[in-house]
């Protein structure tokens, strides 16, 4: 018989109860059951009797251990049992059935598995399923919010202790980590899906939002909070995750992947149950992928958000102010250049943040010289880079705010008409 799988456990008898002293008596203990075996015989070989099922294509060797020298129990028996079986469905079924037939019947008081095939060819074959959903999230996450929030997002959406954990881990990516972002590729698998149905992006999250509870005066300040709370970023995420149980499926998968990590012992229905849930996650992630370009924040929540990251950047630097550290690049706002934080007044500093009435001013300055420049548009990044960022102001946040300008129908980005660039170059304008 050429046998594939192995599944191999100790038994024991520690006080008596199964009255199974020898080889003779556990083959005839567990011959007895007719439920248990289909076309069973027996064979000696040198001595030594094993148990053959030709349907079942298994065979069931064993052998006493001798436990005379234990310290600290006096063991009635104990056997070492060996089963071998070239169908790996039928053997699957068959183990559990013999355990309860050893436990429940035999009264085995003690039994230890010591090696099953089974379990670790389910293992092998859901850790890749669970490995393809898990980077399937992640190449959503970073799509979704670099599309959507720009390439800095991780600092503006990711909880303090995800990036925590992420600096903790940096030493363990040797040969990427300086060429590539990590940030997603190094947190753990339920931290991803919290990513997701957590919603921690900027203006919802828990402080912020309980912070504008507390500092609303009117009704209109509750309706405004209220509007941002049910507009287009949690509309979608309901529709595209919530809706879907995305959560529930995503915590069940969680628990499969951790007794997978820990090399757990499995049942056939663990692989279907991990199938499923891998093939519904897919799909609704996939889902959510195709409608990233149709997805834009409303007004409200551009705002919101903008306002966010601004109080959360005000806050890192007051803390870091003494180590004359950046913080600014957390959360996309990028600097003009290695300069000192000031002591006191972040807004008034080098990383000033634009007004609306100061940007639609230098605007109207930029476009009023255009011709003493020889100049027919003003070019989208000159304007933000030289013109206001010469003059100390964010990029990030002026960028920000133009696209909230342009929503409100305020301002127009347009592509220019430029003879002498070989690249399709943006301009912005005042719209008329």
């Amino acid at each position: 018989m050429e046998n594939k799988y192995i599944f191999e456990i100790l038994v024991i008898d520690k006080d008596g109860k199964a009255s199974i002293t020898t080889g003779e008596s556990l083959v005839y203990g567990l011959l007895y059951s007719e439920s248990l075996w289909k076309e069973k015989y027996i064979e000696e070989i040198k001595g030594t009797k094993i148990i053959v099922d030709s349907e079942q294509k298994i065979e069931l060797k064993f052998q006493p251990i001798d436990t005379s020298s234990t310290l600290n129990d006096l063991i009635e028996s104990a056997f070492i049992i060996r089963i071998k079986g070239e169908d790996y469905k039928k053997l699957e079924n068959f183990r559990l059935n013999f355990l309860i037939h050893l436990r429940n019947k035999l009264n085995f008081t003690n039994i230890r598995i010591l090696r099953d095939d089974i379990s670790t060819k389910i293992s092998n074959d859901i850790y890749p399923l669970i490995n393809q959903v898990e980077n399937l999230l992640r190449r959503y996450l970073v799509k979704f919010f670099t599309q959507k929030i720009g390439v800095e997002w991780w600092g503006v959406t990711a909880p303090k202790s995800f990036s925590e954990k992420i600096i903790l881990r940096k030493g363990n990516e040797k040969n990427f980590s300086n060429l590539v972002d990590t940030d997603v590729t190094l947190i753990d698998f339920d931290d991803l899906g919290e990513l997701i149905y957590k919603q921690t992006t900027g203006f919802n999250k828990q402080e912020n939002i309980i912070s504008r509870v507390m500092n609303s005066e009117t009704i209109d300040d509750l309706n405004t909070l209220k509007q941002e709370l049910q507009g287009n970023y949690t509309k979608y995420f309901k529709e595209a995750f919530q809706n879907n149980n995305f959560e529930k499926k995503w915590k069940t998968l969680f628990e499969i992947r951790n007794k997978v990590a820990h090399n757990n012992l499995f049942i056939h229905n663990d692989y279907e149950t991990a199938k499923q849930l891998v093939d519904d996650l897919n799909k609704i992630i996939s889902d959510a992928e195709s409608k990233i370009d149709k997805f834009r924040f409303s007004i409200e929540e551009q705002e919101a958000l903008r306002n966010a990251t601004i109080e959360e950047a005000v806050k890192v630097a007051e803390s870091q102010n003494e180590n004359k550290e950046n913080p600014l690049e957390k959360f996309g706002l990028k600097p003009l250049g290695k300069i000192d934080l000031p002591d006191t007044e972040y807004a008034n500093g080098p990383f000033k943040i634009i007004t609306e009435e100061d940007l639609l001013k230098e605007l109207e300055i930029a476009e009023n010289t255009l011709s003493k420049n020889n100049l027919t548009y003003v070019g989208l990044k000159a304007f933000v880079t030289k013109i206001l960022g010469n003059k100390g102001y964010s990029y990030g946040l002026t960028y920000s705010l133009i696209n909230i300008l342009r929503d409100k129908g305020i301002i127009e980005i347009y592509d220019a008409d430029d003879q002498f660039s070989y690249f399709q170059t943006k301009g912005i304008r005042l719209k008329k």
